[in-house]
């Protein structure tokens, strides 16, 4: 089994570990112990925790060049539905590990203000690139702040987050509906 384990495979446990019990939860051992391999196994793909933790930070400032790759082209509304189709996949494939979870970032960088830098940062940049590429201007900016309230309350209690299909649903018809801006908010 450590022979068949993978980057990937530990970057897989990490992300869990940093969801479910913060930053202090990604510990070499823990995930060794999680993964039933010798600790050992770990140093093949990283030289130490550190490394680890910067790649979990770097692959979520990364993430949104990601998405946008998958929306592709095409008219602004329906590269929004794209991305909203898009977070309800990630969404539920952070909960096993398979991608970057803002809610464990985000929780990371509450306790860490060189990670809430760095994450301040790439929300800047996160917004400016949505509103580039799909449109909407303030629109936009609403529904990110309505993902990260999403993100924060499934944080908290995890039984909500089974409702985003239902509350992308709202906000694809809040975007689209004429007139409102932040002007009329």
């Amino acid at each position: 089994m450590e022979g068949d384990l993978k980057r990937e495979d530990w970057l897989r446990q990490a992300r869990l570990a940093l969801l479910r019990g913060g930053v202090e939860a990604v510990r070499v051992e823990k995930l060794a112990r999680a993964l039933g391999v010798t600790k050992g196994s770990f140093y093949w793909h990283f030289t130490g925790r550190e490394e680890l933790l910067e790649a979990l930070l770097r692959e979520w400032e990364n993430e949104v060049r990601e998405i946008l790759q998958q929306i592709g082209p095409g008219p602004a509304e329906r590269r929004f539905r794209a991305l909203v189709r898009l977070l309800e996949q990630r969404a539920r494939l952070s909960e096993e590990g398979k991608v970057p979870s803002d809610a464990a970032i985000f929780a990371w960088a509450s306790v860490d203000p060189a990670i809430a830098l760095r994450v301040n940062r790439a929300e800047e940049g996160r917004i400016r690139l949505l509103k580039r590429i799909l449109g909407h201007g303030d629109r936009i900016e609403l529904f990110y702040l309505v993902w990260l309230g999403f993100v924060a309350r499934g944080q908290r209690v995890p039984a909500t987050r089974k409702r985003f299909p239902e509350i992308a649903r709202m906000m694809r018809r809040l975007l689209s509906t004429p007139g409102i801006g932040s002007a009329d908010l």
